[in-house]
């Protein structure tokens, strides 16, 4: 383990290239170019694959490497509150409604669950436009208004408590991951010198292109009607972990690499959760 846990030269030489790429849109992003914020958001989404790798230890045999690498996450997600949301609760609780933050993320927009109380809002689901609007939204919740949350209450939708909340370096990185977000994909397009509507337009391109790639790639896998509705596959999902990991995901594409790229892997997600690191 200490020597196979680790990411492979080739693997390592992607990250490095999707890094590269991703300062070089960054930097027009910053500028207020809209093809930059776009380019800077699926940029941002592809190394989102270092950070969700490093989060399940699995970047090196290192812990620091795998702590820095978690940072990949960081324009899908606040890296500290990933941890709570998805390490540890969703991979161990996948789609329990009582258990899994994942399920509670889209209750403005969506109905994903039957133990969700029905809202006029939610028929509107039904509509592939209106869903794709919702997920527009998907890194404005988890990146600014969700870790607010946890800050304010110490938990996560009252299912998942912030303990690193009581270790200050922790606590200090959910803080500053929040401001460093704010400041580079929000405010510093308005110091360009492009018209503000320019520099508006580059903060919600970026953000409305990060979600809507982050919902598509994540959620495909767990949130469909097979997925959700278990209670009668099989006695052995009640008592079996990795059966409730097999029948509460789903994989796609399997054969084609370009998928498995775009996808960040995602695509493999019932193997992905029987052998997260």
């Amino acid at each position: 383990p200490n020597v196979d846990r680790a990411s492979t030269l080739s693997r390592t030489a992607y990250y490095v290239l999707i890094l590269s790429c991703l300062i070089v849109s960054a930097s027009y992003h910053v500028r207020g170019s809209i093809r930059g914020a776009f380019l800077f958001a699926v940029f941002g989404w592809l190394i989102g694959a270092l950070g969700h790798d490093g989060g399940h230890f699995a970047v090196s045999c290192r812990p620091f490497v795998n702590d820095l690498s978690l940072w990949g996450i960081s324009l899908l997600c606040n890296p500290v509150m990933w941890q709570h949301q998805h390490t540890y609760a969703h991979h161990s609780h996948t789609n329990d409604y009582d258990h899994d933050p994942d399920l509670h993320h889209f209750t403005v927009f969506l109905r994903v669950h039957r133990r969700f109380k029905h809202d006029k809002i939610y028929g509107l689901q039904r509509n592939t436009v209106f869903v794709f609007f919702a997920y527009a939204f998907v890194v404005f919740g988890t990146c600014i208004k969700i870790p607010l949350g946890m800050i304010k209450t110490g938990t996560l939708y009252g299912i998942v408590e912030w303990t690193d909340g009581k270790r200050p370096l922790r606590a200090f990185m959910m803080l500053a991951h929040y401001a460093l977000y704010i400041g580079t994909i929000l405010i510093a397009p308005f110091f360009s010198g492009r018209p503000w509507y320019v520099a508006l337009l580059a903060g919600v391109t970026h953000m409305a292109t990060s979600g809507i790639l982050f919902a598509i790639f994540s959620q495909i896998n767990h949130l469909n009607e097979h997925s959700i509705e278990t209670d009668g596959s099989c006695d052995l999902v009640k008592t079996s972990w990795a059966a409730n990991q097999v029948v509460t995901s789903n994989n796609f594409a399997t054969r084609s690499f370009a998928w498995h790229v775009l996808s960040n892997g995602l695509n493999l997600q019932i193997e992905h959760h029987l052998f997260p690191g």
